[in-house]
């Protein structure tokens, strides 16, 4: 019971995550960040640049790709394990 709340608080780490990346490059309040006043102009261009808001959204992807894994993965070893269970309880 434990692992299958952890599992599923783990899923939901992933997937908000997973959307927060994906979504919050492309916002405006990625360009209105009031820490990019601390930096170089330099750094500001590189941190406002489409190149590592792409790079971020696709952190965001393999995160949501990760939870969706872990989702299938978790339903075949509880189909295989209800599946072992129902045999032995057959076999007494």
């Amino acid at each position: 019971m434990l692992n299958r709340f952890l599992f599923f608080i783990y899923l939901l780490y992933c997937f908000e995550v997973g959307l927060f990346l994906l979504i919050s490059p492309w916002m405006q309040i990625w360009n209105e960040n009031a820490l990019l006043s601390y930096f170089p102009e330099i750094v500001r261009d590189l941190l406002l640049s489409n190149y590592l808001r792409g790079a971020v959204s696709g952190l965001g992807l393999a995160n949501l790709f990760l939870g969706l894994r872990e989702v299938i993965h978790f339903q075949r070893n509880f189909r295989k394990t209800r599946m072992e269970s129902a045999d032995s309880l057959r076999n007494l």
